[in-house]
């Protein structure tokens, strides 16, 4: 996708399982990605990520721990050290548990929405006056089908996917003006590590066969395209987009699943 060629892109969450997919995919439409991740993440080379020849390149990696204010200043300023511009964020950190409310411990709950929802919103604090400057710039947020259908048994999960949606369209309203573009996207179940998740107490989770989980390749590509046709809302996949209608007839309220072959 030339949309992506040689533009200067951040991903957060690199090295998940829609972050790997994002890197690679962004790598073979040629852009040049500075990721980051958790500290103890793995480094770029031991992924194996190599963009088609002559085409994309790994700028730097920058380790971060989004959880903490500190951690997304440490990063903005890893990045400015680069002393390049930046055409693009992908906001894709993102954490979860399962559980009831009350049996995930409140510290944990506080920690998703720190990584899931806070760190999305300080590092458009400090990334955003620079975008506006330039009069140019592309936001892509990986909200989640949890982001619009609430989700028992993930309440913080849900509540910050929620979150995640209304900040990216309330921002939107603000930053078009300035040339800045807006992306939200919603994966239904997806096999990436989250699925994984820790668990606490004892829920009584359902099951749902293995083919209701979309690949990430498909979401970050449906993402990317859906990005470079401007798209404000991008819905991947069969099962996101049948939620997403049918929210607009009745507020659904849905519990956690497990998946058949893909959670723990």
């Amino acid at each position: 996708m030339e949309y992506f060629r040689n533009r200067n892109i951040l991903v957060t969450g690199a090295f998940g399982g829609f972050g790997r997919c994002f890197t690679q995919q962004l790598l073979d439409c040629g852009a040049n990605l500075i990721l980051s991740d958790m500290p103890q993440a793995a480094s770029a080379e031991s992924l194996g990520m190599q963009g088609t020849a002559g085409q994309g390149r790994v700028v730097s990696v920058i380790p971060a721990d989004l959880s903490t204010g500190e951690g997304c200043r440490a990063l903005y300023d890893e990045f400015r050290n680069l002393g390049i511009g930046l055409d693009m964020i992908v906001y894709n950190a993102g954490i979860g548990f399962g559980g009831n409310y009350l049996d995930v411990p409140l510290e944990l709950n506080e920690k998703v929405i720190s990584v899931n929802l806070l760190s999305v919103m300080r590092l458009n604090a400090l990334f955003l006056p620079g975008l506006i400057s330039r009069g140019s710039g592309h936001l892509i947020y990986v909200s989640s089908v949890a982001g619009f259908v609430a989700t028992s048994l993930g309440a913080s999960y849900s509540t910050s996917k929620f979150g995640v949606r209304a900040f990216a369209m309330a921002v939107h309203g603000e930053v078009r003006r300035h040339g800045i573009r807006t992306t939200i996207v919603y994966p239904f179940y997806s096999k990436t590590p989250i699925l994984r998740s820790r668990v606490f107490g004892d829920p009584k989770v359902s099951v749902m066969p293995g083919f209701c989980a979309s690949s990430p390749e498909h979401v970050v590509a449906c993402a990317l395209k859906g990005a470079r046709r401007g798209r404000l809302h991008v819905c991947p996949g069969f099962f996101s987009k049948l939620m997403w209608a049918a929210v607009r007839l009745y507020p659904v309220i849905s519990d956690q699943r497990r998946i058949a072959g893909c959670s723990s």
